[in-house]
């Protein structure tokens, strides 16, 4: 009788699945590791990712002006220096046009919070009554269902608008302080007001070095890639030009879309129904309108509360959303084709997605700022090397 063999062949085949699977774990591991420890270390070093982060973004929407000032044979530092000086008094001017009105307007808030208060219950039992005429008048009416099912709604609504006011009056101290908090939090991290201060004195000092070599960071950048010459490296160096590209294309005309777009609404709220917080809209609408359809739809819905609350009649909110609906369209039809066109290769959806994504990952206002830079990147190494598309050139 023969020894049998140890391990057997179905032992060797177990035993390799084993070690497979444990090598396996450990990969996606020390993976998660490796992505935590990044998370903790952005979340640590926000004070000085912040800033960069901003400078990059400013560098990469103002190089085209200091190219196009070099072009007319002005010293590259002298196109720098002008380009600062003139956003420098570009924002000052928007400071001072914005910062008395929103003193004004945040001063007149809780003074005028009753009144509002008024409106809005006049809005309500307008509404009422109209629906109560429309009921009595109607063939189809059924007797059996009193009327004053409607009252009780009304007089619900009517209770419910007042204990929102008063909640709102109680917790304005509380919700400034917080969003205080949240501002201190996302922009100095751990280092809270020395942070903040790093972070507003390193932006334009990065942005200047930014634009000012920027040509021969341009030409040279790829020689600083720990990589010796090689196909390897040459593959590398095209990936990062893709992404740049896109993330360009992107910040270049989805940013410019949104501030046209911003003052365009200030604009048309100010004129044509003397709302108030229009500036202060517009300014929403330039920041968030970054996230296509989202930035808008967030600030359409307190411009429409804020005419409820002014006017207390359905005509001024229904105007504040056609001002919005002309907005879109005309950018849709107009500005977003001439501006943006159809170079950035991210789809709305995804912006929205990712803008929600990597606030949460990465916390705060740096996970916004970053949000597509790094969702363009996942897009081009998903383009190139999953999905099989050519790179683009």
């Amino acid at each position: 009788m023969s020894e049998s063999t140890f391990p057997t062949p179905f032992q060797r085949k177990i035993i390799w699945h084993a070690l497979c699977a444990l090598a396996g774990v450990v990969l996606v591991t020390i993976t998660l590791g490796m992505i935590w420890i990044v998370l903790e270390g952005v979340r640590l070093f926000q004070p000085v990712l912040m800033p960069l982060a901003i400078a990059s973004i400013l560098a990469y929407l103002l190089h085209p002006i200091v190219a196009q000032l070099c072009h007319y044979r002005l010293p590259r530092s002298v196109s720098v220096l002008a380009v600062f000086v003139a956003l420098t008094l570009f924002l000052v001017g928007i400071v001072f046009w914005i910062a008395p009105s929103l003193q004004r307007q945040g001063s007149s808030f809780k003074k005028n919070l009753p009144a509002y208060t008024e409106h809005v219950q006049h809005l309500v039992e307008t509404s009422a009554n109209f629906a109560n005429h429309f009921m009595q008048a109607s063939p189809s009416h059924n007797a059996e269902i009193p009327l004053t099912q409607l009252d009780k709604v009304h007089d619900y609504i009517v209770n419910l608008i007042n204990e929102g006011i008063n909640w709102l009056q109680k917790k304005i101290p509380t919700i400034v302080e917080t969003l205080g908090h949240v501002a201190k939090s996302s922009i100095g991290g751990v280092f809270g007001i020395f942070g903040m201060l790093i972070s507003l004195i390193l932006v334009p000092i990065l942005l200047f070095f930014f634009l000012l070599e920027s040509p021969s960071i341009e030409k040279e950048w790829s020689h600083y890639l720990p990589l010796p010459p090689s196909v390897f490296k040459d593959e590398i160096v095209s990936l990062l030009l893709e992404i740049n590209n896109t993330i360009i294309d992107f910040f270049r005309g989805q940013l410019l879309v949104s501030l046209v777009d911003g003052a365009m609404i200030a604009a048309a709220l100010m004129i044509f129904v003397h709302l108030d917080f229009a500036a202060l809209l517009g300014l929403m609408v330039g920041i968030l309108g970054i996230i296509p359809y989202a930035g808008i739809i967030i600030c359409w819905i307190p411009a429409l509360l804020i005419a409820a609350a002014q006017f207390g009649d359905w005509w001024h909110p229904l105007l504040v959303t056609i001002i919005f609906l002309v907005a879109n369209n005309i950018d849709g039809i107009f500005i977003s084709p001439r501006i943006v066109g159809h170079s950035v290769g991210l789809h709305p959806i995804i912006v929205i997605l990712s803008v929600l994504t990597w606030s949460i990952v990465l916390g705060g206002l740096l996970g916004a700022l970053l949000a597509v830079p790094l969702t363009a990147s996942c897009m081009v190494l998903l383009r190139r090397y999953v999905w099989g598309e050519n790179p683009i050139d």
